[in-house]
C-alpha cells in the first residue's frame, strides 16, 4: 500500500496518521452531545501521546506541528497541548487549557488511556483534575512570602491621634 504522504520522512508519516487518528476522535466527540463525549477525546490524546512518546516522536511532533499540520506552537507549550491544537475543534482557549491541565495532572500520576474516563470521574471531571494539576504543579511561580511581616492595615487617623 502506498503513503498518502511519500515525500515526507517515516517518523513524520506516523505522527501524521496519529493526528488523524485524533481529529476523527476529536469530530465524533463535537457531534456526540453526551455529557462525557470529551472523555473519549481526552483519552485519543493520551493515547497519541504515549504513541509519540514510546517511539521517541515527540520532537518530530515539535518540529511537524507548525508547517504540515497548521498548528500555531509556543515556545512553553506541553506536547500535549500541542496534538489538542492540532486536532481540536473547540473554539474555546479555555477548554483546551484545561484539557492540557488534566492530561497533564493524568501523566503525572501515570495513568494509562483505558483508565482515563474512571480516573477523571474520581477526581471530580476535567476542571477537578485541571485544579489538582495546578496545585502539584504550577505553571507561574509565585515568590515565596513567608518571611515578610503581615501587611499592617492602616485605619483613618485623625489629627489629634497623630499629636499623641
Amino acid at each position: 500500500m502506498k503513503s498518502s504522504l511519500p515525500s515526507l520522512g517515516l517518523s513524520a508519516q506516523k505522527v501524521v496518521a496519529q493526528i488523524r487518528k485524533v481529529r476523527k476522535a476529536s469530530k465524533q466527540a463535537s457531534e456526540n452531545n453526551g455529557r462525557f463525549a470529551d472523555y473519549r477525546y481526552l483519552r485519543a490524546v493520551l493515547r497519541a501521546y504515549r504513541y509519540f512518546e514510546d517511539n521517541n516522536l515527540l520532537p518530530h511532533l515539535i518540529e511537524i506541528a507548525p508547517s504540515m499540520l497548521m498548528t500555531p506552537v509556543r515556545a512553553n507549550w506541553h506536547s500535549l497541548r500541542m496534538i489538542i491544537e492540532a486536532t481540536c475543534i473547540q473554539p474555546d482557549l479555555r477548554m483546551r487549557s484545561r484539557w492540557t491541565r488534566a492530561l497533564e495532572y493524568a501523566l503525572a500520576e501515570d495513568i494509562d488511556p483505558k483508565e482515563l474516563p474512571r480516573f477523571i470521574r474520581a477526581h471530580n471531571g476535567i476542571a477537578g483534575c485541571a485544579d489538582l494539576a495546578s496545585k502539584t504543579k504550577p505553571k507561574r511561580f509565585s515568590p515565596d512570602t513567608s518571611d515578610r511581616p503581615a501587611p499592617v492595615l492602616l485605619r483613618h487617623i485623625s489629627a489629634a491621634s497623630i499629636h499623641e
